[in-house]
């Protein structure tokens, strides 16, 4: 329930207040919560997203719930300050 609330607040948001342009965005935290719900919305709107968590399993449902011309997932857990140059740079 608090899932689709979220979903739904924010679909407000960018439909109302910020006409989103990018085609391809980057979603850190998309694996459950406000992330998942901005990436899901992002979807809903045109673009492609790339989703990024730590949970892989979450991750992966989300490519399959929305499709693979419309989203991919990268696994990464961006507490792991150290990788982070390494990740920006694939």
């Amino acid at each position: 329930m608090c899932e689709h609330l979220v979903s739904v607040y924010f679909g407000n948001i960018l439909s109302t207040i910020m006409p989103f342009k990018y085609k391809k965005v980057l979603v850190i935290g998309a694996t459950s919560g406000i992330g998942k719900a901005m990436a899901s919305r992002l979807v809903q709107e045109g673009s492609s997203v790339i989703v990024v968590g730590r949970r892989k399993e979450n991750l992966e449902e989300f490519v399959h719930e929305h499709g693979r011309d419309k989203s991919s997932a990268v696994p990464f857990d961006i507490t792991e300050l150290e990788k982070i140059p390494n990740f920006v740079t694939k």
